[in-house]
């Protein structure tokens, strides 16, 4: 047979109610922060290495007349290779501060090809020794060649697709080189560009880092121009979403506190 409550039963069932609901609101405040860390380490976590031109955070700024997106190739491979260097760190430069120094600098001309000779006056240090390096022969011949460039010292970029396409040269070892695409996730040049097509390569110097770290910071492009719309209203939801579930939680707290003082 069931009785009621006496008013020590009720005070622990209370009691056992707010333990419960305060166990609640904190492993959904905990699941929340767990995922907003989670996200901003995942944002952070992308290297200079997988830079592409179609990023949302650059890909809208536009060169000449057209956008890094569609024609930021060269540019996002010499900003590439800026960081590899050691000439500027990937905290505070990317393609889009390259970009607009470049064109601060009159960098891109009226067919948005980019000036060589204004690559110093965007990133101090960096100079372009010579653009127009031929590579002929064989695959083993240019991949000598390609090799032969990095023992020298020299930052490589190279041009795919008879001209039509840029990409960075990390490294030649074990009969491979390696990339770092502007363009794609592949790494085996090679394997992804046809080497009848690899006919031209830019040979750049860097100077020693510690020369170069005494030049003035570039100055960041607004927010902007360094997220696309879309992105823009995808942060604007997630913290909506968030607010939200920070108010459901503040509500249940108030809630579950209300419930004690009138038991």
């Amino acid at each position: 047979m069931k009785g009621k409550l006496s008013g020590g039963g009720k005070r622990l069932c209370v009691s056992r109610m707010l333990h419960n609901a305060k166990k609640r609101a904190i492993t959904l405040i905990l699941t929340i922060t767990i995922a907003i860390s989670l996200a901003s380490h995942a944002a952070a976590e992308g290297s200079y290495r997988d830079w592409k031109q179609s990023d949302p955070r650059w890909g809208s700024v536009v060169l000449s007349s057209q956008t890094m997106k569609k024609v930021g190739c060269l540019a996002t491979t010499v900003a590439i290779l800026a960081v590899h260097a050691g000439l500027v760190s990937e905290a505070d430069f990317d393609p889009g501060v390259f970009a607009e120094s470049m064109k601060q600098a009159g960098g891109f001309s009226g067919d948005d090809d980019l000036v060589w000779e204004a690559i110093p006056a965007a990133v101090p240090g960096l100079t372009a020794e010579n653009p127009r390096a031929r590579l002929e022969g064989s695959e083993a011949e240019k991949l000598a060649m390609l090799g032969g460039y990095l023992d020298r010292g020299y930052l490589v970029a190279v041009a795919v697709r008879n001209g039509g396409h840029w990409v960075a040269l990390r490294s030649v070892k074990d009969g491979r080189a390696v990339m770092m695409d502007p363009g794609s996730a592949a790494t085996d040049l090679f394997a992804k560009y046809p080497a009848a097509g690899v006919t031209r390569a830019a040979l750049l110097r860097a100077e020693a880092p510690k020369r170069a770290a005494q030049r003035p910071r570039a100055t960041l492009p607004s927010l902007p121009s360094l997220l696309a719309a879309e992105q823009c209203a995808a942060l604007e939801n997630a913290f909506g979403l968030l607010r939200g579930a920070a108010e459901l939680v503040w509500r249940i707290v108030r809630w579950v506190l209300a419930c004690g003082r009138q038991a």
